[in-house]
C-alpha cells in the first residue's frame, strides 16, 4: 500500500468519526418536530383550537364505534398512574329490549365536564375548580378531605374515593396533554376512534338540558348538572336499557355517618324538648340534657372518623357559600359551642335570662342544624332522599328520643310511630320515590330491615312501662334505620357499568 493510499484511507476513518453516532443523529431528526410524534394518528380527534369565550372542552363518543375493548380504561389507569382497582373511565353497556331490533352498544364513560358540575357546588373545601378557558372540571387533590359528599352529589359516578390516599380523584380530561397539544390518554388509546374531544359551545349545553334531555338511558335528567358529553348513534328504535338495570347492589353504608346523623337527632331533640320544659314548667333534667350534650359530641367526634383526611377538616367552613354540608358543618360547629354553654348556665344556677336566652338559642340553632342535615342529602340526585322524607325521618328521630326523656313520655309515641311507619311503607314497594330502596329492603338487606322494624316495634311496645328501656331500644332502632337510610338508597349512575 503507497503512502498516498495510506493518506486516503485514514482521512476516510477520520471523516467517519466525525459522523454524529446512530442516537445523535435519531435526536438531531426529531429536534425540529413541532408537533407531538403521534399527531399524524390522533389529529383529527382533537380541535386544532382553543375554546373561544362561552365555549368548553367535551367528549364526544361514537357509541357504534366503542367495542368495549377497554383500552381507553387501561391508558387512563396507566398515564395518570392510578392505584390498582382505581378506575377513572369505565365501560358498560345497553341492551335492546325491542323484540323488532335487538342490539347491544357499548358505553365508555369517564367525567362530563359538566357546566353546572354538582361535585363542586357541593365541596366543602372548595376541591374542585372549572377552569375558565377550557371548561375541564378539575379536582384539587391538596384540598380534599376526603368526606365523599361529592360521590352523593354526582349522578354519573365520576369522583371515586381512593382509600390508600384518603381522597377523592376523576378525570382532569389529561388537561397538561390537551394544552401542549397532545391527545388525552383515552383519545389516543381508541383503536377505532370512537372517543373524541370537541368545542361546544355553552349554549348549546344549556338548550339540550333544558329539555330533560338524558344523556343515555337510565340516566338522570341533564338539567341537574348539564353535562357536555355528547353520545352519537344511539339506537333508541330497540328501546335500549342499561345492562345492570336489575341489579340490586346496596349502596355504601357510612357507619360513621349514620352515629354522626342518630346521635347529633338526639342531641337535639332533648336539647329542645327541655328547653321548651324550662319554658312551660320552669324546671329542666340536669341528667337528660347533660346526656344530651354527651350525644350531640359523640355524633360530632364519630363524623371525623368518616373523613379520610381529618386533618383538613378545618377547610370545611370555606364552601358555606354553596354547600350544604360546609353550612351543617358550620352550624353544629356553633350550636355544639351554645349546647354547652346552655348547659353551663343551668348547672350553675344562672339568672333565668341567661337560661333562657341560652336554651333558645341553642334550640334555634339546633334546629336549623337538623335542617341543613335534612338539605345535605335532599340536594343530591337520589330520589329516595327527597326533601319530605328525609325532613319526617330526622326530625322523628329527633323529636321521638327527645319527648321520651321528658315528663311528656307518652307523646313520644307519634314520632316513634312515624319514624317505623316511613321504613313500612318503603318496603311494601308503596312509595314511588323509593321503588328500588323497597326492593332492596325486601332483598340484599331484608335482615337489616327487619331488626330494624323489630327493634321499633320493641321500642314503642316499652314506652308505657319504661321510657328509659324504650328509648335507649328507640335509638338502636334508628342507628338501624339510619343504616338503610344509606345503603338502601337508589344511587343514579352511567348505565350498565360492566366492571362493577
Amino acid at each position: 500500500m503507497n503512502s498516498i493510499t495510506k493518506d486516503t484511507f485514514v482521512n476516510e476513518l477520520l471523516s467517519e468519526q466525525q459522523n454524529l453516532t446512530a442516537v445523535e443523529r435519531f435526536s438531531q431528526k426529531y429536534d425540529d418536530v413541532s408537533k407531538p410524534l403521534l399527531s399524524k394518528f390522533y389529529s383529527d380527534l382533537i380541535p386544532l383550537s382553543k375554546p373561544k369565550t362561552n365555549e368548553q372542552y367535551s367528549f364526544q363518543i361514537d357509541l357504534d364505534a366503542c367495542s368495549g375493548c377497554k383500552s381507553c380504561v387501561s391508558a387512563c389507569h396507566s398515564l395518570n398512574g392510578l392505584d390498582d382497582g382505581e378506575s377513572w373511565r369505565d365501560v358498560g353497556a345497553l341492551f335492546g329490549t325491542g323484540k323488532v331490533n335487538p342490539m347491544q352498544q357499548t358505553v365508555t364513560t369517564a367525567c362530563h365536564h359538566c357546566l353546572e358540575p354538582s361535585c363542586s357546588d357541593g365541596c366543602p373545601t372548595l376541591a374542585y375548580e372549572k377552569d375558565s378557558m377550557t371548561g375541564i372540571v378539575r379536582h384539587l387533590d391538596d384540598q380534599c378531605m376526603g368526606c365523599r359528599y361529592c360521590e352523593m352529589k354526582c349522578p354519573y359516578e365520576v369522583p371515586k374515593y381512593n382509600k390508600t390516599l384518603g381522597i377523592v380523584r376523576k378525570c382532569d380530561m389529561c388537561h397538561t396533554r390537551l394544552e401542549a397539544g397532545e391527545a388525552p390518554a383515552c383519545v389516543q388509546a381508541c383503536p377505532n376512534e370512537a372517543i373524541q374531544i370537541r368545542i361546544v359551545k355553552n349554549e348549546s349545553i344549556l338548550k339540550k338540558s333544558n329539555i330533560n334531555d338524558k344523556l343515555l338511558p337510565g340516566t338522570i335528567s341533564s338539567n341537574y348538572t348539564k353535562p357536555s358529553t355528547k353520545y352519537l348513534n344511539l339506537k333508541n328504535d330497540s328501546n335500549p336499557k342499561p345492562a345492570d338495570i336489575g341489579n340490586l347492589k346496596p349502596a355504601a353504608a357510612h357507619s360513621p355517618l349514620v352515629l354522626m346523623l342518630t346521635l347529633t337527632q338526639a342531641g337535639v331533640g332533648v336539647s329542645v324538648i327541655e328547653f321548651l320544659s324550662w319554658i312551660t314548667q320552669g324546671h329542666i333534667n340536669k341528667h337528660f340534657l347533660t346526656l344530651g350534650t354527651i350525644l350531640t359530641f359523640l355524633g360530632l367526634f364519630s363524623s371525623f372518623l368518616h373523613l379520610g383526611k381529618p386533618s383538613k377538616a378545618w377547610r370545611a367552613f370555606l364552601g358555606w357559600r354553596k354547600s350544604w354540608l360546609s353550612r351543617e358543618i358550620l352550624i353544629f360547629g356553633l350550636w355544639s359551642f351554645l349546647s354547652l354553654l346552655f348547659l353551663s348556665f343551668v348547672f350553675l344556677d344562672a339568672p333565668k335570662k341567661w337560661i333562657t336566652i341560652s336554651g333558645f338559642l341553642s334550640s334555634l340553632l339546633g334546629t336549623i342544624g337538623l335542617l341543613s342535615s335534612v338539605m345535605v342529602y335532599a340536594d343530591t340526585p337520589r330520589s329516595s332522599w327527597n326533601f319530605r322524607l328525609t325532613f319526617i325521618r330526622f326530625f322523628s328521630t329527633a323529636l321521638g328520643i327527645g319527648i321520651a326523656f321528658s315528663n311528656w313520655f307518652l307523646l313520644a309515641l307519634i314520632p316513634m310511630t312515624i319514624s317505623l311507619g316511613i321504613d313500612l311503607v318503603i318496603m311494601s314497594g308503596k312509595n314511588s320515590n323509593c321503588l328500588h330502596s323497597g326492593f332492596l329492603m325486601r332483598g340484599p338487606l331484608k335482615k337489616l330491615s327487619f331488626m330494624r322494624i323489630t327493634m321499633a316495634i320493641l321500642a314503642i311496645m316499652l314506652l308505657i312501662y319504661s321510657p328509659i328501656a324504650s328509648v335507649i331500644v328507640f335509638i338502636f332502632s334508628e342507628i338501624l334505620g339510619r343504616s338503610l337510610f344509606f345503603r338502601s338508597a337508589d344511587e343514579p349512575k352511567m348505565p350498565g357499568l360492566i366492571n362493577h
